[in-house]
């Protein structure tokens, strides 16, 4: 079964569940790969979508992740891209992301706003390598310093944008994994 490696990039932070789901970020580029482990990593499925959001994405986000208003105006929204996205997890057994309970937040947040969020096929068994790194210096690594680790480069290309972050996590990934940098331990939901 695959295994799905994602990242997102948002209009900002998670606010606390208190407040409402209009107040909420939103998701304006998500990239992920899928592949079968064990499999060459090069052959890996990809999509990669830049999203308009409902409210104008700010000059510090824009600034952060290089994605202004005007690079997204005729981009679809989420609900547009749904189906694309259901396709492409359909049947995956693991999620990945380096800060899973933010990025699986914001999809989850997205799915709400379409009343979708019990119709995803969401993969049953999810993985942060935030967690999956913590014995290293026994506290929470940034993903550049997790890759720095990994490969001794002390920036990652393309860090910022959720295309440049996941190649760096499949890289850091694969470290953990088969290098002996982790300790992998399987969770449904953390």
């Amino acid at each position: 079964m695959s295994v799905i490696i994602f990242d997102t990039e948002t209009t900002g932070l998670i606010k606390p569940d208190s407040n409402n789901l209009g107040e909420q970020p939103e998701i304006i580029e998500f990239f992920a790969c899928k592949f079968i482990p064990g499999l060459d990593f090069q052959q890996m499925e990809k999509i990669h979508i830049y999203l308009k959001p409902s409210k104008p994405i700010s000059a510090e986000i824009s600034r952060i992740t290089g994605i202004n208003n005007d690079y997204v105006a005729n981009c679809p929204s989420f609900a547009e891209c749904y189906d694309k996205l259901v396709d492409f997890f359909i049947g995956s057994k693991t999620m990945i992301a380096h800060n899973l309970a933010f990025d699986r937040s914001m999809i989850a947040n997205e799915l709400l706003r379409i009343d979708k969020v019990l119709n995803f096929p969401w993969p049953p068994e999810h993985l942060c390598t935030v967690e999956m790194s913590m014995h290293i210096e026994q506290r929470r690594l940034s993903l550049t310093k997790l890759h720095q680790y990994a490969t001794t480069k002390t920036e990652i290309d393309g860090a910022h944008t959720a295309g440049g972050d996941v190649r760096a996590l499949v890289i850091c990934y694969d470290w953990l994994i088969n290098k002996g940098g982790g300790d992998v331990q399987f969770g449904s939901t953390d």
